[in-house]
């Protein structure tokens, strides 16, 4: 069936013709007036003419950045779209269709990380309001063990994390981090992952359950995570760096591995890995499917153990079960474990929780759980 798109006019860039051509037809059957070309024959195309202008993934970060600022001279208005192959006909038809879609609220935000500086898309504000995220609202999956499921869409994510102070995990915490930098004015591609921490030796690889964010300012390209748990980077990751990298909470470094990019922290006396990092943006539908692996299969460790983690400049907390564990940068970690009506109010105090009656039985679980 065919679906009309209003007239838009696109002009498609990339470096594959392979590429363009199956793109192309996807759009064409959905009635776009659609052009596309490779990146060494765009001179023969009138940028005046077209209302959006595709760069394929192969023009990601710096390698497309002279052809990006040759496009704004030519039209500074003229809107641009980075995609990858395997969505870019449902993100070029999602852009023209939908293209305002119901911002974050930016103010409520705000309030809700105490965040009051400009809103501006520099590396400074782009540290800062990690650190306040981070810092404020709670890695948490509490609805899993309740059974609730986890809706990713961004009215019930904003709902939740914002409006109903609640904390999250990373396919809502990154989600809302990403449409946050998106409206502060920054370029921001979702990533997807598959993790490794604490992954047994000789197990068969995790599947992608793990969503990051690739922001490139000026050129060079940051990993960003407000969404890791008790071990998130604190701050922004060079992704064009292959070496330890320090932040305030200990170094952490990226390196090639085999086709992804494997983050790990220094952890005590050693490198532990984290996750690893797929360097094409992933789609939406990756998100779905992990986000339902992550809070309905039956090995999600979210669907058995009690987590919440919290990163402040000061320290990391991380509750497991019963059992809160206080990290300092340059100190050794402190363990507390804490009783059912001790983790209510570490819940509460600590991680900042509007703790509900219906939590009661599954923090009397966690709490019978006992060290482990």
């Amino acid at each position: 069936m065919k679906r009309h798109t209003g007239g838009a006019r696109i002009l498609l860039v990339g470096r594959s013709q392979a590429v363009l051509d199956v793109v192309l037809q996807e759009l064409r059957d959905a009635e776009v007036d659609a052009v596309g070309t490779l990146e060494g024959q765009i001179r023969q195309f009138d940028v005046q003419a077209f209302d959006l202008v595709a760069l394929g993934g192969g023009l990601a970060g710096a390698a497309g950045d002279p052809l990006r600022a040759a496009l704004r001279n030519a039209r500074p208005d003229l809107p641009l779209l980075e995609i990858s192959a395997s969505d870019a006909s449902h993100r070029i038809l999602t852009a023209i269709r939908h293209p305002d879609p119901v911002p974050v609220d930016l103010a409520a935000y705000c309030a809700r990380i105490g965040y009051s500086a400009p809103i501006v898309p520099t590396l400074e504000t782009l540290r800062a309001l990690q650190a306040h995220h981070i810092a404020s609202i709670p890695f948490e999956a509490i609805d899993v063990l309740l059974d609730r499921g986890i809706d990713i869409a961004p009215a019930a994510v904003d709902a939740k994390l914002i409006g109903g102070r609640r904390g999250g995990y990373c396919f809502e915490q990154n989600d809302l981090f990403r449409r946050v930098l998106q409206a502060f004015g920054f370029e921001v591609e979702g990533l997807i992952a598959r993790v490794r921490w604490q992954l047994p030796p000789g197990d068969p690889p995790r599947p992608l359950t793990h969503m990051a964010l690739r922001v490139t300012i000026e050129g060079i390209p940051w990993l960003v995570d407000v969404g890791f748990g008790g071990n998130v980077p604190p701050a922004p990751l060079r992704m064009d760096v292959m070496g330890p990298q320090e932040t305030a909470h200990g170094p952490f470094r990226l390196f090639a591995f085999g086709p992804a990019l494997l983050l790990q922290a220094h952890l005590g006396t050693r490198w532990e890995s984290l996750y690893e990092l797929q360097p094409i943006p992933a789609a939406s539908a990756d998100y779905e499917v992990g986000n339902w692996f992550t809070s309905a299969h039956p090995s999600s460790h979210f669907r058995h153990r009690l987590i919440a983690a919290k990163t402040t400049p000061e320290a990391r907390f991380t509750l497991l079960d019963g059992r809160l564990t206080i990290r300092r940068p340059g100190d050794a970690a402190e363990q507390i474990q804490l009783d059912t009506d001790g983790i209510e109010r570490a819940l509460g105090s600590t991680f900042g929780l509007p703790v509900a009656e219906d939590w009661r039985p599954l923090i009397e679980k966690a709490a019978a759980a006992g060290p482990g």
